[in-house]
């Protein structure tokens, strides 16, 4: 009797297995059958292409947005949300496409504002130094920062190469340390064709570096720049700069 109705139980199983994926088979083939056929890929015709294929030549033959970039950069300057180069730069790039005969209109925004303070740094220890004498850093803080206090920040440097570095000295050897990541802009990468790719490995540091360093107890973290130079940013949350 056990024999026989342990062989009913799996009988019983085995169809209701074959029930529950038939029943799967034909949900599936419904769904397929209501789904909209995909649409057709978008034809354009042969003089459209060789019209696009002669912009896209003449804008990477041409120096137009260099020297754009260049006035931007030297004859307007920095251009910190909310002052007055920034408002330059609006009108200027408006009025550049006004001359290529685009309706351009302006629109009031708010934008946060953030006033440049006065930077300065030195070294004022390292082995080989000569006594009595202090080595001027060139720095240009980054916009957002925080003042340091009025003394400043004085702290002995500690060298990582990347995050997991960092994690491996531990609190101990961070704590009250500035922090300098020394990632290199992989400038191969970049002429590749990959500059993309390579910035957004070297600009992490940058963004995420304090928050790292201060969770270790890190006063400042500082790093190569995604523009190799040297930047310095205080962490938890003192200023941030750019280190010629």
């Amino acid at each position: 009797m056990i024999a026989i109705t342990r062989r009913k139980r799996c009988a019983r199983l085995l169809l209701a297995l074959f029930v529950i994926v038939l029943l799967s088979l034909i949900v599936d083939t419904r769904a397929q059958l209501s789904r909209p056929p995909p649409p057709s890929p978008v034809q354009y015709s042969p003089q459209l292409v060789a019209e696009i294929r002669k912009v896209q030549h003449a804008a990477l033959e041409s120096d137009y947005a260099y020297r754009q970039l260049a006035h931007l950069s030297n004859n307007i300057g920095p251009r910190l949300s909310g002052s007055a180069q920034a408002q330059k730069a609006v009108e200027y790039v408006a009025a550049e496409l006004r001359k290529l005969s685009l309706d351009v209109q302006l629109e009031k925004v708010m934008v946060p504002h953030w006033v440049r303070g006065e930077e300065t740094a030195a070294l004022t220890e390292y082995p080989g130094m000569a006594p009595d004498t202090t080595q001027k850093i060139v720095l240009t803080a980054l916009g957002g920062s925080v003042a340091t206090p009025n003394e400043g920040v004085t702290a002995e440097v500690v060298v990582v190469n990347d995050f997991e570095e960092l994690q491996a000295l531990g609190r101990d050897r961070v704590a009250g340390k500035i922090v300098l990541f020394n990632a290199k802009f992989d400038q191969r990468l970049a002429d590749n064709g990959f500059a993309g790719q390579a910035y957004g490995q070297s600009v992490i540091y940058r963004g995420i570096g304090a928050s790292a360093a201060a969770r270790l107890g890190g006063r400042c973290r500082s790093g190569r720049s995604p523009y190799q130079r040297r930047q310095s940013k205080n962490a938890p949350c003192p200023d941030a700069a750019d280190v010629a």
